[in-house]
């Protein structure tokens, strides 16, 4: 963005690269007969079984793209579309202007429009006008200003259309008002109140019912929203009453069962039930609810609908395909894994759909690496062999190598790794497959070959480049020049680490290392980072190809004129493959221009991919957001007399269920700390409690209590011992004496990178890096430190 303008008078950059060419014809009313029977039919034909394992994103791209990031010195920098603050600044800022705005936040619209009669006609003089006049009621020539606006303020046509038909539907003239709702754009925020607003018109003012539904239908095209949408619900149920006014019975049928199958707890879903009385369940739409309700973590429910179904469906019927690939998907996500491999064995040697089988193999690859650990790597190898080009296909290569690993097939596995780079060099496994080989020749004392693996993985570009695998790589790298007796080199990356990721695994690692090794070095880290500085440093950012998102420059627009949609606008962005630079301006642009609560999504998105700027004022402005102290009087409380760092068991609630009290994860656990009921209750009768109930545990006060006293008492028998704690708190106690056990020479960082099961792996380092943030944050006066020195320091409590 060009900082030549930020005067009101000018023309928006961002809107000038979004004009409507001259002579664009906008959209009409829909035209054709829909047939909803087919529209139903490809619904239920869509797998609604988003996610083969626990994730719901397991197959998402990561939100925008990290690497590792060197400071460029001052006129360097190449700016693609350079943002200051002051480029943010309203249109109504000074003078007649600012009255006028004034003046329309308190309702006076007729004095909007006399201090504005002799303003130039600028478009946001004429945006306050048209809102002046639609507050007065005058709704002819609102109407008239909003069509005007959308033809001359094309990156808020959207909005200007919308507003146009509604002034149009209050003078009743419903065909003006139709045009103006079919202009709203697809992907527009606008787009499916503009789609009801049509239908509605098309219904009750023109008993069009055909029209109707044709205006409905992009609303519950199967490429549109997810399942359980409410809009689609709605949709689905209006397109059911206007099949009925057709007759078309059958069309009816269909949109009640898309209704129960695809929406099972929307309000929808009851009306839907009554209107299927005496009508039979087609059973595509059964496999297609089971499917949902798994998706949901509803797994017994989905289970038990799918076991009335498997003995009517034969393999390899594709319906039973996906029944029987549904049923082992609930079995493994319930942790019954011999049986999950009884049930999908069959569906990857009978199936051939190649939408399906890379998945089946996928999640009978992982139940077998479990149970039966010889048989998953073919499982995998077969998955990466026949279908190279899915999303599963790294994932596969490098699970099988960790299962080659694990039976001492070192030449195998290394094998397996080679292929996984070669073949994805971009992909989010390579650099995972590089510290890999790096722990491999590390343990065979090839410190030159495993500097070298660590070199590669920090000059990874793509998906594979992360914040985090940096930062281990750096801080793995400082470990290994520091058993060459390279100290200086060793102590100058710990402390690049400890700086860039105070809130971070590896930061609290490096920090805690230096601490032991070189306490002089550690604490001036620690005074560093402890002294605010000036939040005025976070601008100017570079908006990037982020400025050709339309949603982000009509976001700026709404910004400026003070529309308060404007941070729900630009919430909408597309942040997939953006640099991070581009993601932390939107994040201050909603801080900047008061919509705090709105930035806290961008900050959490940040932090889960990662940071590569250091922790200094404008990244703790983002840390802040990201780590809010919700319920903290509770956590307080419940730790004091649970003897538990308050600062790690916020951390912990905040990786657990992100402080949603209502939380429920696949396997059942409930609540802000995520505890399965059968816990709850062992820990509730160790307090004399009654309140253990799965009502009970979605009370913050209770779950709260309980989740503080297990985390104690876990701690307390792992001698202090918090990445213990966090671990059996996870996989639980038992797995934990196992792993301690197999590695009983490891130092805690060594240790915890050896842990078995990547899920605890992954929730050890975020919940200490959580806690090390919080404790940085809001400068408890207690800084975790990790044991370090002595081979078995393991076993070493945190201090």
């Amino acid at each position: 963005m060009d900082h030549t303008l930020r005067g009101v008078r000018h023309w928006p950059l961002l809107a000038a690269l979004w004009m409507t060419p001259a002579g664009a014809s906008e959209p009409s009313a829909p035209q054709g007969k829909p047939d909803i029977s087919n529209l139903a039919e490809s619904a239920s034909s869509q797998p609604q079984l988003s996610s083969s394992l626990d994730s719901d994103d397991e197959e998402a791209p990561p939100e925008f793209t990290l690497g590792p990031v060197e400071p460029l010195t001052p006129g360097e920098r190449k700016w693609m579309h350079r943002v200051d603050a002051a480029d943010l600044t309203s249109y109504f800022a000074e003078g007649v202007l600012a009255q006028a705005r004034q003046a329309q936040d308190q309702g006076r619209y007729r004095a909007v429009l006399k201090l504005l009669e002799k303003e130039p006609a600028t478009l946001p003089v004429r945006y306050l006008q048209a809102r002046a006049t639609q507050g007065l009621g005058a709704w002819a020539p609102a109407a008239e200003a909003y069509a005007a606006l959308a033809r001359d303020y094309p990156v808020l046509k959207d909005y200007f259309h919308f507003e146009a038909a509604r002034a149009h539907e209050r003078q009743r003239q419903w065909t003006e008002a139709i045009h103006h709702y079919g202009a709203v754009s697809p992907g527009a925020r606008r787009y499916i109140d503009a789609r009801f607003g049509m239908a509605y018109l098309l219904e009750k003012k023109k008993q069009d019912y055909a029209a109707a539904v044709q205006a409905l239908s992009p609303l519950v095209q199967p490429d549109t929203p997810r399942p359980n949408a409410p809009a689609q619900a709605t949709a689905w149920l209006t397109m059911a009453r206007l099949a009925r006014y057709q007759a078309d019975y059958n069309g009816e049928h269909r949109a009640h069962l898309a209704v129960w199958a695809l929406h099972p707890f929307s309000p929808e879903a009851g009306i839907a039930i009554k209107g299927l009385r005496d009508l039979p369940y087609v059973p595509k739409w059964k496999v297609a609810r089971a499917e949902t309700l798994l998706s949901q973590h509803h797994n017994q429910e989905a289970m038990e609908q799918l076991e009335r179904m498997l003995p009517k469906l034969e393999l390899p019927d594709p319906l039973a395909c996906r029944a029987h690939f549904a049923y082992g998907t609930a079995l493994r996500k319930e942790r019954k894994h011999s049986l999950a491999i009884r049930v999908l064995k069959p569906v990857a040697e009978q199936c051939q759909d190649a939408a399906l089988r890379p998945r089946v193999l996928y999640v009978l690859g992982y139940s077998e690496s479990v149970v039966d650990p010889e048989s998953a790597i073919p499982t995998y190898l077969q998955l990466a062999h026949d279908y190279p080009e899915h999303a599963y296909a790294d994932d596969a290569l490098f699970y099988a190598a960790g299962k080659a690993l694990e039976r001492g097939e070192k030449a195998a596995a290394m094998g397996y790794l080679d292929q996984l780079i070669a073949r994805y060099p971009d992909g989010n496994f390579a650099a995972e497959a590089l510290f890999q080989r790096f722990w491999v020749h590390r343990a065979e004392g090839q410190g030159d070959a495993a500097l070298e693996a660590l070199t590669r993985i920090e000059a990874l570009e793509g998906r594979g480049s992360t914040h985090e695998s940096v930062q281990r790589a750096r801080y793995w790298r400082a470990r290994v020049l520091s058993a060459q007796e390279r100290a200086v080199e060793a102590h100058a990356l710990l402390e690049r680490v400890a700086a860039e990721g105070a809130a971070t695994w590896y930061g609290l690692l490096a920090r805690s290392r230096l601490a032991h090794e070189a306490p002089e070095r550690a604490q001036a880290i620690v005074e560093k980072l402890r002294v605010p500085t000036s939040p005025t440093e976070v601008w100017p950012l570079d908006a990037g190809r982020l400025a050709e998102d339309p949603h982000f420059a009509a976001g700026v627009e709404l910004l400026r004129l003070g529309h308060r949609e404007a941070a729900a606008e630009l919430l909408t962005v597309d942040r997939r493959g953006r640099g991070e630079e581009s993601i932390r301006l939107l994040f201050h642009m909603l801080r900047v221009t008061g919509h705090e609560r709105q930035a806290r999504p961008i900050a959490w998105a940040l932090r889960r991919e990662g940071l590569a700027a250091p922790t200094e004022a404008e990244t703790r402005l983002i840390y802040s957001a990201a780590y809010p102290q919700a319920f903290r009087d509770l956590v307080v409380r419940h730790c004091r007399s649970a003897r538990v760092d308050p600062d790690v068991m916020q951390a912990l609630i905040r990786e657990e269920s992100a402080f949603n009290p209502n939380a429920r994860s696949s396997t059942g656990a409930l609540g802000l700390s995520q505890l399965m009921p059968a816990t709850a209750s062992l820990v509730a009768r160790q307090l004399n409690l009654t309140l253990a109930t799965p009502a009970a545990l979605l009370e913050p006060r209770h779950n709260i209590r309980l989740g503080s006293a297990y985390l104690g008492g876990l701690q307390r028998r792992f001698s202090g011992n918090l990445a213990h704690a966090v671990a059996s708190y996870n996989a639980g106690p038992a797995a934990v004496d196992r792993w301690l056990t197999r590695f009983p020479t490891a130092e805690l960082d060594e240790w915890v990178e050896q842990i078995p099961v990547e899920e605890t792996r992954l929730y050890v380092k975020r919940v200490l890096g959580s806690a090390a943030a919080y404790q940085f944050l809001y400068d408890s006066g207690t800084l975790t430190t990790l044991a370090f020195g002595d081979r078995g320091s393991n076993n070493a409590g945190s201090r």
